[in-house]
């Protein structure tokens, strides 16, 4: 008997648990890092709907430490943004003070059938803490009642791997410095 390798490795990788595929089917965001203290155009990324029903809500939660997120608006869609008082005012950059930012961010319409991806964009002036990993935690609501609740944040020690519905990450980079140096 002859062994066709090329065709067993191929025929192993097709009958091999899809690891990747998990890992890739939930909601993520583009870039995946960015430098701390920016401001950063994020893509957070739908790959599908709820167990086959088609997106008609989605709800981002602004983690501490975010100072201003301004949504990008969807046509067929609309935008509710809900705001929280800051304990502290903070600098906002173009001379004013902060007072309050922005606490979640929802589009809800669409509809967003199964079989579409799309993205949902956010500008975001980030915490100035490089090495932290920034979740983003996002609820989609589906036709039909379903929904899929991408929030969980991973325990010290564990892995955003370990997690069966986890919430987008955001890894924040030492800022560049006006030189381009680190």
């Amino acid at each position: 008997m002859r062994l066709n390798l090329p065709a067993a490795l191929l025929g192993g990788c097709l009958l091999a648990p899809p690891a990747f595929t998990a890992a890739q089917a939930h909601v993520t965001l583009d870039p995946p890092q960015a430098a701390a203290g920016a401001y950063v155009r994020t893509a957070f990324r739908v790959p599908h709907g709820c167990a086959g029903a088609a997106t008609e809500r989605l709800t981002l939660r602004l983690p501490e430490g975010v100072l201003s997120a301004r949504p990008m608006p969807k046509p067929g869609w609309t935008l509710a943004i809900t705001r929280r008082p800051l304990e502290v005012p903070v600098p906002n950059g173009h001379g004013g003070m902060l007072t309050e930012t922005v606490a979640e961010i929802a589009w809800s319409g669409g509809p967003l059938p199964d079989e579409y991806y799309e993205e949902f964009i956010v500008m975001l002036r980030l915490p100035e803490t490089p090495g932290e990993t920034l979740y983003l935690p996002v609820t989609q609501d589906c036709t039909g009642g379903a929904t899929a609740a991408w929030v969980e944040i991973p325990a010290p020690g564990r892995r955003i791997t370990d997690y069966r519905m986890p919430a987008p990450s955001l890894r924040l980079l030492p800022a560049r410095g006006r030189d381009g140096a680190n």
